[in-house]
């Protein structure tokens, strides 16, 4: 059963070419250690409130209280947010493979981009597939 890591990103937008180069590069390091894809998408900022997202009566009572992306981030004016998905073939082969992609040093940041994204405020967890509807 498909295995997926899920990252949220915040990223300044001075920093995107810098990191779809670093994502592409960390990506096909994944796929050489199993994954069978890795997918970046970018928030849309033209996008509707969070609250546009609820059904209409589930709006109801709901104000300025629902959370964007970018708050699950914990982005900043200006920062736009990626969401990030590696998605293996079973958590067995995640696990294996993620152990050494991370070790790989391509993966690595390089010192001469610069800061591309704060890993501190890097979202990331590991999902079991639920189906596909």
């Amino acid at each position: 059963m498909p295995y997926f890591d899920a990252y949220l990103i915040p990223v300044r937008p001075s920093q995107l070419p810098a990191y779809r180069d670093f994502s592409k590069k960390v990506g096909a390091v994944y796929r050489e250690h199993g994954a069978t894809r890795t997918t970046d998408i970018i928030l849309d900022d033209s996008d509707q409130p969070a609250a546009s997202f609820h059904a209409e009566e589930a709006r109801e009572g709901l104000g300025d209280e629902t959370r964007t992306f970018l708050d699950a981030a914990a982005g900043t004016a200006g920062e736009t947010v990626i969401l990030s998905w590696t998605q293996w073939p079973d958590k067995d082969a995640r696990d294996r493979g993620l152990a050494a992609a991370l070790s790989d040093p391509r993966v690595q940041p390089d010192p001469e981009d610069g800061v591309i994204f704060e890993g501190r405020r890097l979202v990331a967890g590991a999902f079991k597939h639920l189906g596909d509807w």
